[in-house]
């Protein structure tokens, strides 16, 4: 007997886009706060532990101890390329 030969199509996502950098410039090279995408959806990484959030974020620089606050934009205005 013979087996059906079964074809694997390849699954494509679509491309990701790169996420944005949210950055405390205290030194150089700049210290990582967290990563936003157009979605809203802010991402911190803390010690050993990942958070998903939304915007607003309100965080503190773990090199100078300043405050930074990040609140997105509902509409895409913060993404648009600057002419």
């Amino acid at each position: 007997m013979s087996s059906p030969t079964r074809r694997r199509t390849p699954q494509f996502s679509p491309p990701r886009e790169k996420p944005t950098r949210w950055e405390c410039h205290c030194q150089e090279p700049p210290v990582l706060l967290a990563t936003y995408d157009r979605s809203g959806r802010v991402n911190i990484k803390a010690r050993d532990r990942y958070w998903n959030v939304s915007s607003p974020v309100h965080t503190v620089c773990p090199k100078c101890g300043a405050e930074h606050f990040l609140d997105l934009p509902a509409d895409d205005a913060l993404f648009a390329p600057v002419p």
